[in-house]
């Protein structure tokens, strides 16, 4: 994997974001810690591998900066980089794995560079700290991109709330899923993801723009992303009260990914008693329709969304709550 041209292509999907002069400046630190490296590889500059651990410090703090604006909504230009930190921090705005890579770089790289003026790197730390501040600013990059989808669907949401608002209702009187479900098919076809992009970054992109519609069309229910009992981060789970819905989520639809899709939904039920709805989206933009699914598990209750000329295989459709999906 080409780590620079991973951070590029993450950086171009946001457009003209405000945050996107800073971030191409956190590439140019990272580039040119590549080029510190190789001259210090090259020609046997030792002074090189120190030189490339002040760039992706740079890097590190540039990213922290654009965080701060988008994540906080807030302007980074007064304030330094520790005061930015512990705002992140003590207002748990990081996701675990983006909080856990800062506090990687700044523990091993930036701060014993910084407090230390006498320390000098090899080529292997300097290497390590590249990597780490990449991987950091990935991570970082999806959760900022995520925040941007958001906030996009959030001003969709409030334009188009008044047309949508009666089959809402009716919806919302049917019950959690089905009022879950008809938010989700109002969504859908303003989705604004980019199906050229990495799974993670349709992820991002949808997950972050269902949210902000949500927050908007429906803000009493509550998203977690990421919950706590999947393994993965494409399942997220909606809640009123003490009603819940796991959601599963692919980009594209298929018969495998379907099947793929209700043993995970399947695992989850089982193992969580209190859990009895769910709802699959395959696809993540376009026109779509709904099925309800059989009950795979007892007292379940399960609606699938796909796109509107695909077809489910009959064997899904008839199945029975004791039998296998595979």
């Amino acid at each position: 994997m080409d780590l620079v041209d991973t951070l590029r292509n993450k950086i171009q999907a946001l457009g003209d974001e405000e945050c996107v002069p800073g971030l191409k400046a956190v590439l140019l630190h990272i580039e040119t810690a590549f080029q510190h490296l190789s001259r210090g590889q090259e020609n046997g500059e030792d002074t090189a591998f120190t030189d490339s651990i002040y760039r992706t410090n740079q890097a590190f703090e540039g990213s922290i900066k654009e965080a701060y604006r988008v994540l906080a909504n807030k302007d980074p230009g007064r304030k330094n980089p520790y005061e930015i930190e512990n705002y992140l921090e003590k207002n748990s705005v990081f996701k675990p794995r983006v909080l856990s890579q800062l506090t990687t770089y700044r523990t091993e790289w930036r701060n014993p560079s910084t407090h230390d003026y006498k320390l000098n790197f090899d080529e292997s730390e300097a290497f390590l700290a590249i990597v780490s501040v990449s991987a950091f600013s990935c991570l970082l990059l999806d959760q900022i991109t995520e925040r941007v989808a958001y906030n996009m669907a959030q001003a969709k949401a409030e334009r188009e709330l008044q047309a949508a608002i009666e089959s809402i209702s009716a919806a919302r009187a049917a019950g959690l899923l089905e009022w879950v479900t008809e938010l989700c098919l109002h969504f859908l076809p303003h989705s604004e993801v980019d199906m050229r992009s990495g799974p993670a970054r349709r992820q991002a992109q949808f997950i972050g723009g269902l949210s902000g519609y949500m927050a908007t069309a429906a803000p009493e229910l509550a998203i977690q992303l990421s919950p706590t009992f999947v393994r993965t981060g494409s399942d997220f789970l909606i809640a009123h009260g003490d009603d819940l819905v796991v959601v599963e989520t692919k980009s594209r639809y298929d018969s495998e990914t379907l099947r793929w899709a209700l043993t995970r939904l399947q695992t989850v039920l089982r193992a969580h008693k209190g859990i009895t709805k769910g709802l699959i989206i395959l696809g993540m933009d376009g026109d779509m329709r709904q099925l309800r699914l059989p009950s795979f598990v007892p007292g379940a209750d399960i609606i699938l969304l796909i796109p509107a000329d695909a077809r489910v295989p009959q064997e899904l459709m008839t199945h029975s709550s004791q039998g296998s999906l595979l």
